[in-house]
């Protein structure tokens, strides 16, 4: 006589079906631009507030470069070091920028490529993201934004670190 061993366990549920009451997961999300614009004018005009902002930043803006244009950075107590240049005697990314802008204004760009290679190459993008940004926020209409793709950032954060290295392995 032979005897057959059968399992008691449960059945396992049917796809598509839970036990437990379904759990809503969707939040409310604002609308994208909450304040109504005024017809026949840009979204600018509705935010006088933000005008105000835009004139102190672009009138700092505007003062820091006419002083740096004016004054040599190399040797003045009132710009600033690189501590890991400092204390390493290591170059960052960003060493000899301020210097290199001082020459960009006076218009000596092939010294501005000697002091910091990296800040000249970035220019365009800083243009393009500045007018962009300009454009976008006087019209409300943006242009597309290459900074917003992870693979760009990871392109970017990578040649930033290899322009890093490479510029202390050189003699």
């Amino acid at each position: 006589m032979v005897v057959m061993a059968t399992s008691h366990a449960p059945k396992p549920p049917k796809l598509g079906t839970h036990p437990l009451p379904a759990i809503s997961t969707s939040v409310p999300v604002p609308p994208m631009n909450p304040e109504p614009n005024i017809p026949g004018l840009p979204p600018a005009a509705s935010r006088p507030a933000s005008v105000w902002w835009m004139i102190l930043i672009g009138a700092a803006v505007l003062l820091g470069l006419g002083i740096l244009w004016r004054v040599e950075p190399a040797g003045q107590p009132f710009f600033p070091r690189c501590w890991l240049y400092q204390t390493t005697g290591l170059q960052c990314p960003g060493c000899g920028a301020t210097r290199a802008v001082h020459a960009l204004l006076n218009g000596r760009l092939q010294e501005a490529i000697q002091l910091n290679a990296l800040l000249v190459a970035a220019l365009p993008l800083a243009l393009w993201m500045a007018i962009r940004w300009l454009w976008g926020w006087r019209t409300g209409r943006w242009w597309p934004n290459p900074l917003v793709h992870p693979w760009v950032l990871a392109l970017l954060g990578g040649l930033v670190f290899g322009f890093g290295i490479g510029r202390n392995l050189g003699g």
